[in-house]
């Protein structure tokens, strides 16, 4: 694999993360001093995931005192790409913390929503995961996809079939046609453009003279 992770050697059973990156032959370096606690780089380097981990006692104690919003603003200002990690699950510490559910799940809604005025004014992702395991699988699949340059949502074509029931349910909304009409309608003219152009009496032929009416003002914005 040709991308390379950066790591903060002081991380949080930072041995077994590099065994798992050795034994899967990821390239990576510890670093003292970095700005996240990960960043994978694609292989010319100019793309990277920016990623700060937590643990999620610790997520939650940075949502009470304030701290994650200031993290939450170095990742969208320094990185086009910032992910927050959070392992485990919150309820126990929230318990502890006699921190209201309510509060936190508000906290979760505004992390994706939130940027920062300066730098490069990303929104950052939300990843939540159970386990240790699930984060090192998390950190080979996000650098397998940068070294495959696998970062683009695939373009599904559009089947004759789905477009054609795309090209109903748009009939369906003009006014007095539902889903049987629209059917008539584009049996008769052969495509959505076909009953645009058509005059008033070639509509009426198909749905009757009161909608077609109707249909050739509300088509004209009339």
């Amino acid at each position: 694999m040709s991308c390379k992770i950066f790591l903060e050697p002081s991380e949080l059973q930072v041995e077994e993360i590099e065994e798992f990156l050795r034994r899967h032959g990821i390239p990576y370096e510890a670093r003292s001093a970095l700005p996240f606690d990960y960043i994978v780089a694609s292989p010319d380097e100019r793309s990277a995931v920016c990623i700060e981990r937590k643990d999620a006692g610790d997520f939650v104690s940075s949502i009470v005192d304030g701290r994650v919003w200031e993290q939450l603003y170095h990742l969208s200002s320094m990185c086009t790409c910032g992910v927050l990690v959070v392992i485990g699950s919150p309820t126990l510490a929230l318990i502890d913390r006699r921190f209201p559910r309510s509060a936190y799940i508000g906290a979760l809604a505004a992390i994706p929503l939130k940027t920062s005025k300066e730098g490069a004014g990303s929104r950052v992702s939300l990843v939540m995961l159970e386990t240790l395991s699930d984060f090192l699988l998390f950190l080979f699949y996000t650098c397998r996809r940068l070294s495959e340059d696998n970062t683009l949502l695939p373009i599904k074509p559009v089947s004759k079939r789905d477009l054609k029931s795309l090209q109903v349910q748009t009939l369906a909304t003009l006014p007095g046609v539902g889903e049987k009409l629209a059917q008539e309608l584009l049996n008769h003219f052969g495509s959505i453009y076909g009953v645009v152009t058509a005059s008033k009496e070639e509509l009426a032929k198909v749905i009757g003279p009161k909608r077609a009416e109707k249909v050739y003002r509300f088509l004209r914005g009339e």
